[in-house]
């Protein structure tokens, strides 16, 4: 009896060494030898790894007063609402140029122009002070949130400085996600963003 149980023991034994051997194999190997070749960096691969629309680089908060003139006569204004607001600038990624120079090992990223992506107004901070007290109505709410948003864009618009910040986040995003895979180049490619 302790003859079949050693006998079973050492079958037990080899079998396992022979499931870490074809775990090694077929599992640890295939992982090694794919580390070791080199990746060939393409322009579609890039654009895969930026594979996003729209993306908000920079997000400014916008103290601001809208007129809201009455639709009748537009030369006469109905009431001033003051509120809150984000303003989101960005780039459209897919508007980003990219090229590869291979003799250069050059990697260059063009970002678009940037914009104003999108514009939040705080419904809940908007103040009224109203001209005409017949305007003060059940929808004035909604008629007065589009007239915040239509401001916030369009003074955002004007101000340089979210564009320039805009820029530079969106430079620093863009190397973020390219980089790691510069990186593994063995550093033969050197990644331009402008």
């Amino acid at each position: 009896m302790k003859n079949k149980i050693g006998w079973m023991r050492r079958i037990l034994v080899i079998l396992i060494i022979l499931l870490i051997a074809a775990a090694i194999y077929f599992f640890v190997l295939p992982v090694v030898r794919q580390k070791n070749q080199p990746e060939v960096i393409t322009v579609s691969t890039l654009q895969k790894i930026i594979n996003v629309s729209e993306l908000s680089t920079y997000t400014a908060v916008y103290n601001g007063v809208a007129q809201v003139m009455n639709e009748e006569n537009p030369d006469e204004i109905d009431y001033y609402v003051s509120y809150e607001a984000k303003v989101y600038a960005g780039i459209d990624f897919e508007k980003i140029n990219i090229s590869i120079d291979h003799e250069e090992k050059v990697i260059r990223l063009e970002i678009p122009e940037i914009s104003i992506t999108d514009v939040t107004v705080d419904i809940s901070s908007m103040d009224f002070i109203f001209y005409n007290e017949k305007a003060n109505e059940a929808a004035v709410s909604q008629d007065a949130y589009r007239a915040c948003e239509e401001d916030a864009k369009r003074e955002s618009q004007n101000q340089k400085d979210i564009y320039v910040l805009a820029k530079q986040n969106a430079g620093n995003v863009l190397t973020a996600l390219i980089a790691p895979l510069v990186d593994q180049m063995n550093g033969d490619y050197q990644l331009i963003v402008v």
